[in-house]
Parts: structure tokens; C-alpha cells; sequence
């Protein structure tokens, strides 16, 4: 700006310039005010009247603002809309300053930094740093208000890395300037991400601890989240805990159309999050354990010793009943000690903070107690309770503590005799006011004489009109201002003990601020401590939660098989349940045999095809979970993946239609569904013409039966495809039952083994509504067409199976008996030629 600025106006730009994609808050005195086109956009995002203020000669300054105790919600909007918010303080006092105030940037808001007072206590946000490496992506993400971190690794795919941004919810991504720019385009298209960049990745020797098991391949991705981090934070990020790698050989994989379409954290339809499987099972008390149960239910896990573990605590809360409820009692008065860690590291820990800290670890070792000789609970054999540190706090803090450090109020009687001097000076000063006011009354005779105070003359005495003449010079009284109806007066005396009193409160609440920032810097060696204590309540929190709910139900225990048989009796959909109160639920039982893969599902639409689907998934989730499971008796193998392909989704990301969208999705299961995968199919091929669909159906069925050969529950409207089930020995047929009679049906919502004839989508109309001379004329066409129909049937056979050539299982053979690590250079040249020349051969 060529304009010649005011000084202030100077200073703004000079820190603006630094900041130029970021929002600047700048603080004013009581006000953080936004300037120029950052006042615009405010004005405009978050409602705010604009206004003008001088800049410099005869330019004015678009300008609004918010008071600075009111900021947080202003900024949450920002935030919520992708911007970037640079808070600016006043760095000294105003008071004491010489010339113009010094400010600067104290610290960045961006959509996945936001801390404990911008976000929703249940909800995890999630800052990502990707980079492109040479065989994959390497991802590190944080999640800022508690310090974890994870490490995951995927192939070069587009499509896989968006879903991993979609399945985590990630809100910011950090890339270096050189990032593939297609995939960048991409990843702008998705909901609610911003992307930042950040090239410098070189890692301070302070956070190496936290990368001493990771592989080399994150490390890059974590010395440029951690660059970006303190440059948009201002301070050493000591709340971080380890990096924990998300390997396949962890967690059952699920994607994030899967995970949307089972409603696992978030409802298709609604906006609540009781008709989602975390919010049936969250019976939470604290809301780091409700964090801590939607990870779970977003990713259930594979190692079967790990899933037994899970299912013995639980075993354990369900049978000792009473200890549960001890629990539940000593957890309801934890606060969410993840978030305030978070603070204290960052130093913007409050006195409620250190008092929410502090009862928080009250009850810590009455719960240690209760599992002290529980040999599934073992982190809580050896966890220190901070038993000393906590009786610390309680012997030094209040009980009940203001909202800012500044106000005072604190600490006990006794911490330090410093302060308890200044604060008998101060609160005995309001017994000396009135024995003041009673020795003038006396001394004066002026019965109705009252000693006042206000910001302007401070301590003063007031006189009435009428009692004007009854002044006296030898009163000593100097009058200091003129009412309509008072004269106001101040004395030596009045004054002397005024800058007595005031001082003596103002020095109390500078010394008790002094102390409090004391406590956080003595508090910062207990972090790992409590973090550890936070780990182990949001488990216990969340294994109590599913304890509850498994007991309530009238769940149970799963038990996991090694010969891929299936077989669940007497199951229902948990959710549907619960949301159905009152109504009785029809029950199924899932069977499939050892040597079933495919089971084909036949049946009319609303006949409960898709919630019998959902049902097998949740239950596998729920037992991989480690939790019981809705069914009379579950046995079932450990599944490594679950796929889905369910109703007419529309692509997030724009522009692809509903059958692109099946195809991928299906695409994907095929791509790296294994024979320990579950996949659900609900009828494929449905968005495109009949026969296309049709022959896509046989295929992929084909494909998976023959090549793949995992669990798999495709239904479909194409009764002839129940015909594979007698060409293919690992395909079998199952239908819902309907009931007939005359012209109506009954849904049965039975399944059973076997096959339907018809799909009664006429009757379904009818059940809609829809008008009587439709549905009649509709009978009659369906006649016509279903007698052309059998016409084309008899040409028509189930196209021969897809098998694998007998070379290629040859090479197949011969890649899985390779053991690389024991291969010499030129054995594998050896072995390379020999897979060349079979090819050739082909």
C-alpha cells in the first residue's frame, strides 16, 4: 500500500505480509479486529456489521471485530469453512508500553489443528502429512488435541488414497510444493480439506524418541508434519505421543465406502449418530472413551490372541457386576484428560483445567484397586496412578477455580505466606471501610455520609445536598466532583489506605498467576504419566461400554474358527433393534459351510435382503471388535477384510455415475479381497442394461468363486444366475421368504436355503400406494414380457465358468514358492528367465 500508514496500520501490514493466507485476529485492546479484505470476509462468514477506521491520511480501513472472551465461535465458523485463522496478542503491556504496542502471531487455527475448545469432545480431528515415495504413500496423522499419532502406508493409488482421507476424516493435509499435481486436484475435491504445504523436513533431535520403531519409509512424512506443526503452533509440541503404524496385519481393513455404507459412525439418512453401530454400543461416561470406542468400530481387529483379550475383560465386567458399576461411578467423574494433557503441553492450560486434572485422577487409584489382581487388565498392574502429584493438587488448589489464570482465587491458605498476606490486607479492606465510614458519621455528625467507590476517583465519600453546610474545613474533606444532588470527597487518609487495599488484591492475583505458571511448568514432567492413565481409562471406558451394552441385549460370546466356517444362530441387526423398540424383530440364522464361498440372495425388494447383509457385517465387526455378539450362538473365522457394494450411492467426489460408482467399488473388492475376506454384493449390475448387468454379475461371480474364493453374499434381482449354484460347487443359493395368498404377500423376512421365482416388485407398488390402474396394467404387461421371457431363456445358458489357465497356475505356483530373502542375485536372474520363457510359450 503506497497510502502513507498510521503506525498501527504499519504494524498490521508488517505482520500481515508474513501471513498472507491466513486470517489475522488482531488484538486491540478488549477487541481482536480484523482489517482490510480479511474484515470482508469475516464480516461476510460470520455475520459481523463492517465498519471503516483510518489507516493513514485520507484512507479508511474496512474493519470489524469481536470482544476477545467471545472469539471461539467466530473462529470455529472460520474454521469450519477451510480458513485459516492467525491469532495476533498484544506481547506487552499497554500500560507500561512506550510508543505503539508490540504484537505478533502467537499461534495458527487451521482446520486440523484445532484444539479442545474448537472441536466437538467426541469428535477426532485429524491433520495428515503425505508423501509420495517410491513404491507408495507414507501418511502420518495426528490428531492435535491428544498428541497420537499414525503411520500408514498405501500402494500408488489415487483411489485408495482418498479413501483413506475419507474413511479418517481427514480436515488438512501437508504436502511438499512438489506434489503430484493431479493427485492434488483430486484431493481438493474432496469435503472439507485444506491442503497446506510445508517443504522443510528435517527432524529436531527433541522428537526422534517418537519415531525410534517406525520405518524409514515415514520419515519424511513426519519431520514435515512436525515443521508444519511448529510453524503454525509457535511452541515444542511435547503432548506427541509414539507413532503407532496402521499395518495390514493389525486391523481388519474396511474402506470408506464400506464403512458408510454399514453405518458405522455415521448415518446415511440422519444426523444423529444412534443409527450408527458406535452410537448403539456408546455407553460411554468420558469422551475420550467415546473417541476410543469409534476407533474400534473403525477397525476391528485381526489378531485373534488380541480379540480374546478384549472378549475376557469383557467376560470378566459382565460377570462381576458389581465392579462394573464401581467403575462406571469412579469413571463418570473423569474429565477428558487427553485434551486437558494437550493444553497444559501448549501452556494455555486454565485454573479449571488444573482442578478437572485434578479430580480426574482422584478416583484413579480406587479403580487400579478394583483390577489390581485382574490379570486381562494388565496395564493397570504396573500404570503409576500419580498418587503424589495428584494429592499435590488437592492440597494446593481450591475447589472451585475461575476461568482465567488472571483473576486469582486459586490456591489454598497456606501455599505461600506472601500471598495469604496480600490477601488479608485485601479482604479485611471492606471491615475497614465500614469502621471508616462509621468513625466520619461520628466525627461529622452526618448520619447520612456513605463511602462509595468508582474506576474514575476511586474511594470517595459521599454527602447530600441537604448536609452540605454541616462540611467542615477541619474535616479535612477535598472535594472531587459535583452531583445533582452529592458533593464527593476524598481524604489523605481515604486515598493512602485505598492504593493500599487495591494494590494489595492486584499483587495477590499477579503472584497467584506467577504460581499457576509455576504448576503448568512442574505439571509438564507428569504428561507421559497421565497420558498413560488416559490411554488405559478411554479402554477401560470403552470396554465397559460394550460389557454394558453385550449384558443388556442378552449377547454372546463368538467363538473364532480356523476352517472358515460360518455359522450365527438366531441373529438380528443390533441397530434395527434398537431402533425398533417394542417391535419384535424377526431372527435369522447365517450359515456357510466350509466349503460354501458364495451365497446367491434371491428375493423380493423390502423382504430384508440388504438388512440381512448389514446383519452378517455388523456381527463380524461387533465379534472382531471383541465384543458379543446379537445371536443365540456365533461361530465364525477371523476376517483380514470387509467389502461392500450396497444401494446407489452418489460419488463424492462428482461426476462419476451410479454404475461407474458400482464398478469401482466392486473393482475394488476384487482388486484385494483375499479368501479370508468378507465381501457383501447387493445386486451389481443393476445400474446398467439387463443383459450387461446380468453377464457383469455371472462374471465377477465367477471370478470370485474361482479366483478369490472369500465369503461372499451376493443378492440380485437375476433369478438366472441361481443357476451358477449348480455349475459351481462353492456357490449355494438362499432366498427371503415371502407369504402368498391370492393377490397379496406377507414378508416373512426369513431366509432359507433355496431360490425365489419372483422379485414382487407390482406388490411392493401397490404396498406404496401407487394408483390402482397402474399396478393393474403393470400385471398385464409383466404377463407379456415374462412369456417373451422364456422365449430367450431356452437359447440362453449360464455362460461357460472362468477358469485359470493351467500355465499361468504354473506360474503362480512357482512365484508363491519363491523365498526372496534366501535367493541369491543370480538365482532370482535364473528364476526371472524361467518365468520369461513360460510366458513365451503361451
Amino acid at each position: 500500500m503506497s497510502t502513507k500508514l498510521t503506525p498501527m496500520m504499519k504494524q498490521y501490514f508488517d505482520v500481515k505480509n508474513n501471513y498472507p493466507d491466513a486470517l489475522l485476529f488482531y488484538r486491540l485492546g478488549d477487541f481482536y479486529e480484523c482489517f482490510f479484505d480479511d474484515a470482508k470476509i469475516v464480516s461476510l462468514e460470520c455475520d459481523l456489521v463492517l465498519t471503516a477506521r483510518s489507516a493513514g491520511e485520507d484512507t479508511k480501513a474496512p474493519m470489524c471485530g469481536v470482544p476477545h472472551h467471545a472469539v471461539t465461535p467466530y473462529i470455529q465458523k472460520l474454521i469450519n469453512k477451510g480458513y485459516k485463522v492467525a491469532i495476533v496478542e498484544q506481547m506487552e503491556d499497554p500500560a507500561t508500553a512506550k510508543g505503539i504496542v508490540r504484537r505478533d502471531v502467537v499461534r495458527i487455527v487451521t482446520p486440523g489443528t484445532v484444539m479442545e475448545e474448537l472441536s466437538d469432545d467426541k469428535t477426532s480431528v485429524l491433520i495428515a502429512s503425505i508423501e509420495d515415495a517410491q513404491y507408495g504413500f507414507s501418511l502420518i496423522l495426528c490428531e492435535m488435541a491428544s498428541g497420537k499419532l499414525i503411520g500408514k502406508w498405501i500402494a500408488h493409488s489415487k483411489s485408495e488414497l482418498i479413501q483413506v482421507c475419507l474413511k479418517y476424516n481427514i480436515q488438512e493435509i501437508v504436502v511438499n510444493q512438489q506434489f503430484n499435481p493431479i493427485i492434488m486436484n483430486r484431493l481438493r475435491e474432496l469435503p472439507n480439506i485444506t491442503i497446506s504445504y510445508c517443504d522443510e523436513t528435517i527432524i529436531d533431535e527433541f522428537y526422534l524418541p517418537l519415531i525410534r520403531q517406525l520405518p524409514d519409509k515415514f520419515h519424511t512424512a513426519f519431520g514435515r508434519l512436525v515443521n508444519y506443526l511448529l510453524s503454525t503452533q509457535f511452541r515444542m509440541l511435547t503432548h506427541l505421543q509414539p507413532v503407532e503404524v496402521d499395518d495390514l496385519g493389525t486391523y481388519c481393513e474396511m474402506d470408506y465406502s464400506t464403512m458408510s455404507n454399514l453405518e458405522l459412525v455415521k448415518p446415511l439418512r440422519t444426523n444423529g449418530k444412534n443409527f450408527t453401530l458406535w452410537g448403539y454400543l456408546d455407553q460411554t461416561k468420558t469422551a475420550m472413551g467415546s473417541r476410543t470406542l469409534k476407533s474400534w468400530v473403525q477397525r476391528p481387529l485381526l489378531k485373534e490372541t488380541d480379540i480374546l483379550q478384549r472378549q475376557d475383560q469383557i467376560a470378566f465386567l459382565i460377570k462381576k457386576y458389581l465392579i462394573r458399576d464401581d467403575i462406571t461411578q469412579h469413571l463418570k467423574q473423569i474429565y477428558d484428560l487427553e485434551r486437558i494433557v494437550a493444553k497444559i503441553a501448549f501452556r494455555s492450560a486454565q485454573p479449571q483445567d488444573m482442578i478437572r486434572l485434578s479430580r480426574s485422577l482422584t478416583p484413579i487409584p480406587a479403580v487400579k484397586e478394583l483390577l489390581k489382581e485382574i490379570e486381562v487388565f494388565g496395564l493397570w498392574q504396573t500404570m503409576d496412578d500419580c498418587s503424589e502429584f495428584s494429592a499435590m493438587l488437592q492440597e494446593n488448589l481450591q475447589e472451585e477455580a475461575p476461568g482465567n489464570a488472571k483473576e486469582g482465587s486459586i490456591f489454598k491458605s497456606g501455599v505461600n505466606s506472601t500471598l495469604d498476606e496480600l490477601r488479608d490486607i485485601a479482604n479485611h479492606g471492606h471491615r475497614w471501610l465500614l469502621d471508616f465510614e462509621s468513625k466520619e458519621k461520628e466525627r461529622t455528625q452526618i448520619k447520612n455520609l456513605k463511602i462509595g467507590y468508582n474506576r474514575v476517583f476511586g474511594y470517595y465519600i459521599e454527602v447530600s445536598k441537604s448536609n452540605m453546610s454541616s462540611v467542615k474545613e477541619e474535616f479535612g474533606y477535598i472535594r472531587k466532583q459535583t452531583l445533582a444532588n452529592a458533593e464527593r470527597y476524598i481524604t489523605q487518609e481515604l486515598k493512602q489506605k485505598e492504593d493500599e487495599l487495591l494494590h494489595a488484591k492486584e499483587r495477590a492475583n499477579r503472584l497467584e498467576e506467577e504460581l499457576f505458571h509455576q504448576l503448568i511448568e512442574e505439571t509438564q514432567a507428569y504428561l507421559p504419566k497421565i497420558q498413560w492413565i488416559a490411554k488405559a481409562i478411554s479402554e477401560l471406558d470403552a470396554i465397559t461400554s460394550l460389557a454394558q451394552v453385550s449384558s443388556q441385549h442378552g449377547f454372546n460370546r463368538p467363538m473364532f474358527t480356523q476352517d472358515r466356517k460360518i455359522s450365527i444362530q438366531e441373529s438380528v441387526h443390533p441397530v434395527l433393534q434398537a431402533a425398533n423398540k417394542g417391535k419384535q424383530i424377526v431372527s435369522n440364522s447365517i450359515v456357510m459351510d466350509e466349503d460354501e464361498d458364495i451365497h446367491i440372495l434371491t428375493g423380493p425388494n423390502m423382504g430384508g435382503k440388504s438388512t440381512y447383509m448389514r446383519q452378517l457385517a455388523l456381527i463380524v465387526i461387533l465379534a472382531q471388535l471383541g465384543c458379543y455378539v446379537p445371536a443365540k450362538k456365533a461361530q465364525l473365522p477371523v476376517f483380514d477384510r470387509i467389502f461392500t457394494r450396497m444401494g446407489a450411492s452418489d460419488d463424492i467426489l462428482g461426476g462419476q455415475s451410479t454404475f461407474m460408482m458400482e464398478m469401482s467399488e466392486a473393482n475394488t473388492a476384487l482388486k484385494h479381497a483375499t479368501e479370508n475376506s468378507l465381501i457383501l454384493f447387493d445386486e451389481i449390475g443393476r445400474g446398467t442394461s439387463t443383459y450387461d448387468g446380468m453377464a457383469i454379475a455371472q462374471a465377477i461371480i465367477e471370478y470370485i468363486a474361482t479366483v478369490i474364493k472369500a465369503k461372499t453374499v451376493f443378492s440380485t434381482h437375476y433369478h438366472e444366475l441361481t443357476a451358477m449354484a449348480d455349475i459351481l460347487k462353492n456357490v449355494s443359493n438362499i432366498f427371503v421368504q415371502v407369504h402368498e395368498k391370492d393377490d397379496d404377500i406377507t414378508f416373512l423376512y426369513r431366509v432359507k436355503r433355496g431360490k425365489a421365482d419372483k422379485s414382487y416388485g407390482i406388490h411392493v407398488a401397490q404396498l406404496a400406494k401407487m394408483p390402482e390402474s397402474l399396478t393393474k396394467r403393470s400385471k398385464e404387461l409383466l404377463k407379456q414380457l415374462e412369456s417373451k421371457r422364456r422365449v430367450v431363456q431356452q437359447t440362453m445358458d449360464i455362460v461357460e465358468v472362468l477358469k485359470i489357465p493351467k500355465d499361468l497356475e504354473e506360474i503362480e505356483q512357482m512365484l508363491s514358492s519363491i523365498t526372496i530373502e534366501q535367493m541369491t542375485p543370480l538365482q532370482a536372474m535364473q528364476c526371472l528367465a524361467d518365468l520369461k520363457d513360460k510366458l513365451k510359450k503361451r
